[in-house]
């Protein structure tokens, strides 16, 4: 056994989200049922990370072990070929055999694409969230943004009915800017709870509306003083993407595209 690692990108639009779901079309289930047709026999991958549907992937890291030994490049062609519209591999790589997709990762990089005019060219639709309001002044949030560097607990900026016992999480890198009519928003960290990015977009709206000031972002996180309603709306799925997986070693050194 060989054990590989792939960077996947894909359009959440058209999958029920990564994780195998009965019944539905899942990325894990796009790749894993390809990986089986050319291995000879089920194929189980590991992801780094869960995206929900509609949430999208620059670049997904996944691992798995192939019963022979393959060239990255051929192993990407072949992936590829059994692949759905909708989800490809950009590039792979032979890894030691204790690596693993999600445990061996040491940082998650997001980024959130928000396009705030009246009119939305039709080819953005599905990637990006289209927010028609206006008067948003977005250098407030881009502030209030960067007092959420560092170790904070997330608790009030995940989904109300998740079971984790550990809501605390270490950002080390966030900054929000604008090409208008484009707004970006970029966030690193060493993990992410459920829901976590669209809602800290919500308290940052809040921030750019001028209904809390900017140094008040931190205050939303402290449960005894905020509930989880009260700190902004989830913002929807379509503008968000997992930008890239950091590992502690360059996995993709001997990495081979498909070029």
């Amino acid at each position: 056994m060989t054990r590989y690692a792939a960077e996947v990108s894909y359009d959440g639009g058209k999958f029920f989200g990564w994780q195998v779901q009965p019944g539905l079309p899942t990325v894990q289930l796009a790749v894993e049922d390809a990986l089986s047709l050319i291995n000879g026999a089920h194929t189980a991958v590991t992801g780094a990370g869960r995206t929900d549907a509609g949430v999208h992937a620059r670049a997904q890291v996944c691992s798995f072990d192939m019963q022979r030994e393959w060239d990255p490049r051929r192993l990407v062609l072949a992936v590829n070929a059994h692949l759905p519209e909708g989800v490809s591999v950009m590039r792979a790589a032979a890894v030691s055999n204790d690596f693993h997709a999600r445990f061996s990762a040491k940082e998650r990089e997001y980024r959130y694409f928000i396009w705030n005019a009246s009119t939305l060219p039709p080819h953005l639709k599905g990637y990006v969230f289209w927010l028609k309001q206006g008067h948003l002044d977005w250098s407030k949030a881009a502030e209030a943004a960067l007092s959420l560097k560092g170790t904070h607990d997330f608790a009030n900026f995940s989904r109300a009915e998740e079971a984790v016992h550990d809501t605390v999480r270490t950002i080390n890198r966030v900054r929000l800017f604008q090409k208008k009519p484009m707004i970006v928003f970029q966030i690193k960290g060493d993990g992410f709870l459920h829901n976590m990015v669209r809602i800290t977009l919500g308290a940052l709206e809040l921030a750019a509306a001028g209904k809390i000031e900017p140094g008040r972002i931190p205050d939303l996180l402290d449960r005894s003083l905020y509930t989880r309603s009260e700190c902004g709306r989830t913002y929807p799925a379509c503008g968000l993407y997992l930008w890239k997986i950091y590992y502690r070693e360059d996995i993709w050194k001997n990495a081979a595209p498909a070029l």
